[in-house]
C-alpha cells in the first residue's frame, strides 16, 4: 500500500513523500510537490507486487522448495482429511521429482516461474520416466506406467496453486507463479454407465449365481447390493463398521474413524428393508461389516476387479467403475420422485449442483414423463 505524507523544511515549505508499506516495512520516497506525489503514488500502485519488491529494494524471504512443501503439508494435515493430505503429498513429491529431473538448479521458492509450471504440465503428459520415478513402488500403479490425463494434471496444478497462495499470504513470495497458467483441455470423459432397475436385478442375479459357485464372492454380492440401495462411495462401504449401524432404528452413520475420513462430511440416513434384511444375514458382527472370506477388510481395488468380472458376465461391458452404481442409485431414486435436496443429504453432497450432475435419466423414463401431459 502507498500513502502520501509531507514534512516541513526549516523554512516551512512542505515536501511531499510517498510512503510505501510492504511486508511490515515502510519506505519514504521523496516526490516534491503534492501533484508529483499523487502521480508517483498512482504509478507505484499500478505495479505488480513482484515489481514493487524489485524497484523499492525489498528482498523476499526465501526458502528451499522441499522445506516449504513440508511446512505446507503440516498446515494441510491440520485442516483436511488424511486422504486429502495423501493426495497433496503425492502431488508435491511429483513436482519435486520433476524439478530434480528437468530443472535441477531450481532449489528455492523464489526461483519458480510460470515457465516451470508450464513445463511441468507438458512433462506430466509426456514423460513416462517422470511418472515412473515419482510413483516408485506405489501400490496399485499400472505396470505400463499409464500417463495421467489432462484432468489429473489440472488437479495437480490446483494443488500447487493452493501451496503458492499459502506462501504469498504469509509473505514468503511476492507473487503466485501459477496465476497465469492456463488449464489443459480435458480429454473426452468416459460415459457413465447407469443401469435401469431391471438391469440392476440382472446384475445382482448374476452376482448371486457366481457367489454360489465361489463363496469368496458372497461378500461382493452383498456389497454391490448394499451400494445400489444406499449410494455409498466404495471407500465409505469398505470402512463401514457395525458401530456405524443402528439396527434397531434402521439408521446408518457415515462417520470418521482412525485412519479414514469421509470425502465430504459425516451424515446419517435410514436404511431400506433390503439393506436391513442383508445386514441381518451377516453373522460376524465384529469391526468391519463387509469382510473377505478370510476376515480381511474389503478394499476398493478388489471391489472394482470383481465388479468388472460380474458386469462382463451380466453383459454390461461398459460397467467398469463401482462409482457407477452410486450414479445408478441416485438416478433411480430421483426417477421415482425423490427430490434432489433429499438425495444430496443421503449421498453427502455439499451442494445441489453436484447432485444434479449425478442425475442420469433413461430415455424410457423421459418418454413416460412427457406423456404425462397431453393438452388437446
Amino acid at each position: 500500500m502507498a500513502s502520501i505524507h509531507f514534512k516541513k523544511s526549516r523554512s516551512g515549505q512542505k515536501i511531499y513523500y510517498v510512503v510505501v508499506s510492504l511486508k511490515g516495512r515502510h519506505k519514504w520516497i521523496k516526490a516534491g510537490s503534492q501533484k508529483d506525489a499523487k502521480i508517483l503514488k498512482k504509478h507505484i500502485e499500478s505495479l505488480a507486487e513482484s515489481e514493487r519488491f524489485e524497484k523499492l529494494g525489498f528482498t523476499a524471504r526465501d526458502i528451499r522448495i522441499d522445506d516449504f512443501f513440508q511446512d505446507y503439508l503440516n498446515h494441510v494435515r491440520l485442516h483436511t482429511s488424511p486422504n486429502t493430505l495423501k493426495r497433496y503429498k503425492s502431488v508435491l513429491n511429483t513436482f519435486l521429482v520433476f524439478l530434480n529431473m528437468f530443472h535441477p538448479t531450481v532449489r528455492y521458492l523464489s526461483q519458480i516461474k510460470i515457465e516451470h509450471i508450464e513445463s511441468y504440465q507438458q512433462k506430466r503428459l509426456e514423460s513416462v520416466e517422470l511418472k515412473s520415478t515419482a510413483d516408485g513402488e506405489k501400490n496399485g500403479v499400472h505396470v505400463n506406467k499409464k500417463l495421467p490425463k489432462p484432468q489429473t494434471v489440472n488437479y495437480e496444478i490446483g494443488v500447487l496453486r493452493s501451496a503458492f497462495l499459502w506462501a504469498k499470504n504469509r509473505e514468503i513470495i511476492p507473487d503466485v507463479p501459477t496465476r497465469k497458467v492456463k488449464k489443459l483441455k480435458p480429454a473426452s470423459v468416459r460415459k457413465v454407465q447407469v443401469l435401469t432397475q431391471e438391469q440392476c436385478k440382472r446384475f445382482l442375479k448374476t452376482a448371486k449365481g457366481m457367489a454360489k459357485e465361489d463363496p469368496g464372492l458372497k461378500v461382493f454380492y452383498r456389497a454391490f447390493q448394499f451400494i445400489l440401495n444406499t449410494g455409498l462411495r466404495s471407500g465409505e462401504l469398505c470402512n463401514l463398521t457395525w458401530e456405524d449401524v443402528d439396527l434397531e432404528a434402521g439408521l446408518i452413520m457415515i462417520q470418521a474413524k482412525p485412519g479414514w475420513t469421509p470425502k465430504s462430511y459425516e451424515r446419517s440416513f435410514f436404511l431400506n428393508q433390503t439393506c436391513m434384511k442383508l445386514l441381518s444375514k451377516i453373522k460376524d458382527r465384529e469391526n468391519y461389516i463387509f469382510k473377505t472370506i478370510s476376515g480381511q477388510q474389503l478394499d476398493s481395488d478388489s471391489l472394482r476387479k470383481v465388479l468388472i468380472k460380474i458386469a462382463t458376465a451380466s453383459g454390461f461391458e461398459n460397467l467398469t467403475r463401482v462409482h457407477d452404481l452410486r450414479h445408478t442409485f441416485n438416478s433411480l431414486m430421483q426417477m421415482n420422485g425423490v427430490d434432489p435436496a433429499t438425495m444430496g443429504k443421503i449421498l453427502g453432497h455439499k451442494d445441489i449442483e453436484t447432485t444434479m450432475i449425478y442425475t442420469h435419466q433413461t430415455s424410457e423414463h423421459l418418454k413416460r414423463s412427457i406423456e404425462k401431459i397431453n393438452i388437446w
